[in-house]
This record gives C-alpha cells, structure tokens and sequence, in this order.
C-alpha cells in the first residue's frame, strides 16, 4: 500500500502530465565529468557562463581573491549581465586539465545544465542537445520532478544574472 508521500508524488507526477510535461516521467542523464567536459570546452565556440553578483562574490573567495581584482580579471559584461571571461579557444576561463577548477561554487548555469527551459522545452530539443551531450540517454534516471526543481533554479538563476 502506497504512504501519503507515494501518493503526493504520483499526485505531482499527473499533474505534471496533465501540464504537458513531456518529461514528467523523468528522463536519462548523467554527467560524465570528469571524464567529459564538452560542455566547459570551446567545441561548440563562443558561449556565456552568466554569472552574478553573489556568484562572482563566492568565486573570488574560493579563489582568495578581492572582488575587485576577481571581477577585473575573469568578468566582461555583456549588455545588462556578467559573464566569465573564455581562453583564446572558448574553453571556460576555469577548465584545468580536463575539470572544473571551481566546482564547488559553480554559477548556476553550470550546476543546472542540461536542465535548461530551451532545451527541455520538447523531446527534440532534448534530444537535439544529446547530439552534444554524451550525459544525455546515459544509465541514470532522472526524475521528473528533479528536472523541474532544476528548471526553477535556472530560471531563478537567470533572472538574478541581469544588472539592476
């Protein structure tokens, strides 16, 4: 017999379906670092890792260095937001030998792709960014409701990322 938490989730998992969710069942996907870091790496060229205040604030710490000196060393500001600046061949700014050397306080847009709302916007998106990703269709389960636990985080991420 299904406990009250079994059936809150089932309950949040219909609901999810009803929404249209199509990853409400949960989809395949494990990150493969740090044997993989094509997503940190230059292979698709340029790109942005959006960055804000209080991220950047935790990146200078964990690197032992004042604000200033962090923002003037690894920023550039694009429009109203903040990004890390990229070596020469597009690779992230801090991708050290096949890793991310500052994992531990990693901006958001790090620690919630593939979970992005353009790429979870349809199975062919998904799909689509797997052609990128070897994480995606790997042997881990990820849960529909982790996935949109992720989505928001982003979201939140994002909205926190432009200059006010």
């Amino acid at each position: 017999m299904a406990d009250g938490k079994d059936k809150a989730e089932a309950a949040e998992l219909l609901r999810r379906k009803r929404a249209g969710n199509w990853y409400a069942d949960g989809v395949k996907f494990r990150c493969l670092a740090p044997e993989c870091s094509d997503c940190c790496s230059g292979k698709r060229g340029e790109g942005y890792v959006w960055v804000n205040a209080d991220e950047m604030e935790a990146i200078a710490g964990y690197l032992g260095l004042e604000f200033d000196k962090f923002t003037r060393t690894f920023i550039r500001q694009i429009e109203w937001s903040f990004s890390l600046i990229e070596k020469p061949n597009h690779d992230c700014i801090f991708l050290k030998d096949g890793g991310c050397s500052i994992y531990e306080v990693r901006p958001t847009q790090c620690r919630t792709y593939p979970f992005w709302p353009d790429i979870m916007r349809a199975p062919e998106t998904w799909k689509r960014e797997g052609e990128q990703c070897p994480g995606i269709g790997a042997d881990a389960h990820v849960d529909g409701a982790e996935v949109e636990r992720q989505l928001e985080t982003d979201i939140e991420g994002r909205r926190r990322n432009s200059v006010e």
